[in-house]
């Protein structure tokens, strides 16, 4: 099939401007055309025993994926942040902001605080 392992990643496989990741018996394949996916897909299901879940993937493995107008898309794991904050003591009755902080406050270098170490 010509797919080439990641270094960095061995769940990621490449073959020009396709994209192929695995974990387990799971895959999620990204390209901008349909058809080397289908033919990828079709040469796989002569090997295992495959279900094609279709084009448009709103979420795999607990990661939700938006897909822009542009053809871009966004990953994010809302269910993982949920689970970070509720380790961090405190936290219990905080509130959810969709800003972090005042949009009003100008953040600049205090010229005669001490350094920070380097860790």
């Amino acid at each position: 099939m010509g797919l080439k392992q990641c270094e960095t990643d061995q769940c990621v496989w490449k073959k020009d401007d396709l994209v192929i990741i695995v974990y387990v018996d799971n895959c999620l394949m990204f390209r901008n055309s349909k058809d080397e996916v289908d033919n990828i897909v079709e040469e796989l299901g002569k090997r295992f025993d495959i279900t094609d879940e279709g084009i448009t993937v709103k979420e795999y493995l607990g990661v939700k994926i938006d897909h822009n107008k542009d053809g871009s898309f966004r990953m994010y794991q809302p269910h993982l942040m949920q689970r970070i904050i509720q380790t961090i003591p405190g936290t219990e009755n905080t509130n959810e902001h969709l800003i972090p902080a005042s949009t009003s406050i100008t953040l600049t270098a205090d010229k005669n605080g001490s350094g920070q170490k380097e860790t």
